[in-house]
């Protein structure tokens, strides 16, 4: 990974990157999907008032890449078990976001179900997917309301000016990772506040360990820390003031202050790992599983990233962001929930068999066997008991049931314009250098807001 430098556009990018690692870091399934299913897949038709159901095969694309392709194949043996009269085509491909697009404008060979990572939002502007509402606001496959089985986060991505066109697919946590033997060893427990973090990192120097290190290099990892404050401090309702972001004013929030305050209380303390600013990622991560500091920021891949180069017995967990001094909301984590999506063409033949395989793979079921065969996760609430995975997956997995979810999705003009919450400049990188103070990137910030505000709404027409 290069050494990125963060702009006013670098939110969008960060989690863009986010989830190409994820995608790329996920585990594979052992069998490889056709685009044709095998002759012994011919269903039985079932019979109907006498007569037998007319034969349907839907088609199913998906990007294939880290996920692999055996939930897909699972998926696709499952539901043809209970609609006797359809046939699944699976069609993997890693190139699929090229291709989609002329598909569904021509609708020439287009499926009926798409998964893949895509800034969908023009398409649906175009008319190119689905109005997925009775699925969003109907039932779900296991009882209850589809949209209440998703978190908070996945609720909000799923729509564009106020319609439901996708459904997200996967998500995750975008935290901090410690060494859980560590602190099992020494009786340490996890903190909650950083009042508690600041006590407990005396007592790991005092063991001759860093209590963090972090990627230097990939400066942006640190968003994985500094948001969760910035929601923590004015809470989930700050979320939607941050995206809609209809006034300048709502970057003068000190919330927003408060949440750089602590990054620059962290830059400036003796908790960091000497030389950690010169490194990558993988030197930062290669540093942590081998015990030289006991908390990294990171996302859920890490776990996967290095298995190869974790020594035998290293127990990693992932943790919340510990609490600012009053805090709003505690109880939240940064969801990387947005960009990997599935829908419905427009265009279409089966559309509505299409909506009942999204809601078919949004079943309890299926999101375990997706967790159990990736690693990864789903942005919906079930949970992993009775499945083998690692204690680092379950820590994850507890931290998203028990947690409400955030993530930054917006796609309103300004907030586009402004290239997010930092519309002077990189933040982290001008505070860990000590460029600006955290009074200076906010007063910065608020002041480029107000002056560049009515400029811009005329550049983009807006009354």
């Amino acid at each position: 990974m290069n050494r990125m430098k963060l702009n006013i556009k670098w939110l969008s990018m960060m989690m863009a990157l986010c989830m190409v690692v994820l995608a790329a870091c996920s585990g594979n399934g052992d069998e490889k999907a056709s685009s044709q299913p095998p002759a012994s897949s011919s269903p039985e038709a079932s019979e109907t008032g006498g007569a037998k159901a007319e034969p349907k095969t839907l088609k199913v694309n998906f990007f294939q890449g880290g996920y692999g392709d055996a939930w897909f194949i699972e998926l696709k043996k499952q539901f043809e078990s209970i609609h006797e009269n359809v046939t699944v085509e699976l069609e993997g491909d890693p190139g699929i976001a090229e291709k989609i697009g002329p598909r569904m404008e021509t609708g020439n060979n287009v499926p009926d179900v798409v998964f893949m990572p895509w800034d969908w939002q023009q398409g649906a502007s175009q008319g190119l997917l689905a109005d997925l509402s009775d699925l969003y606001n109907g039932e779900s496959a296991d009882g209850g309301s589809f949209k209440d089985s998703m978190n908070n986060a996945a609720q909000q991505a799923a729509l564009y000016q106020g319609t439901p066109y996708v459904i997200p697919w996967s998500d995750g946590v975008l935290s901090m990772a410690y060494n859980a033997g560590m602190l099992e060893e020494n009786g340490w427990e996890v903190p909650d506040t950083w009042a508690e973090f600041a006590e407990l990192a005396e007592k790991i120097k005092a063991k001759g360990i860093a209590p963090i290190v972090y990627p230097g290099l990939v400066i942006g990892y640190w968003d994985f820390v500094v948001s969760p404050l910035v929601i923590q401090a004015g809470g989930l309702g700050y979320v939607d003031e941050l995206q809609k972001l209809e006034s300048p004013e709502v970057l003068n929030n000190p919330a927003k202050l408060q949440a750089l305050e602590q990054f620059e209380r962290i830059m400036k303390s003796d908790w960091l790992l000497k030389g950690s600013e010169a490194m990558n990622h993988t030197e930062a991560q290669m540093q942590f599983v081998n015990g030289k500091a006991a908390f990294i920021p990171n996302g859920n891949w890490l776990e996967n990233e290095m298995k190869s180069a974790t020594p035998e017995g290293f127990k990693m967990k992932m943790m919340k962001v510990p609490a600012l001094d009053n805090a709003k909301d505690k109880d939240i984590y940064y969801s990387l929930v947005g960009p990997e999506v599935s829908f419905v063409p427009a265009k279409a033949k089966e559309i509505e068999l299409g909506k009942e395989f999204i809601k078919f793979a949004a079943s309890r079921e299926m999101n375990r066997k997706f967790t159990e065969l990736t690693g990864s996760f789903r942005p919906f609430n079930y949970d992993l008991e009775g499945i083998q995975v690692s204690e680092f997956t379950k820590s994850v997995n507890e931290i998203m049931q028990n947690n409400k979810a955030f993530a930054f999705t917006s796609k309103s003009p300004m907030y586009i314009k402004f290239g997010g919450i930092y519309p002077s400049g990189d933040p982290y990188g001008a505070i860990s250098t000590g460029q600006l103070t955290a009074q200076q990137q906010f007063d910065n910030d608020y002041k480029f807001a107000k002056e560049k505000w009515d400029a811009y709404k005329k550049e983009l027409g807006i009354e």
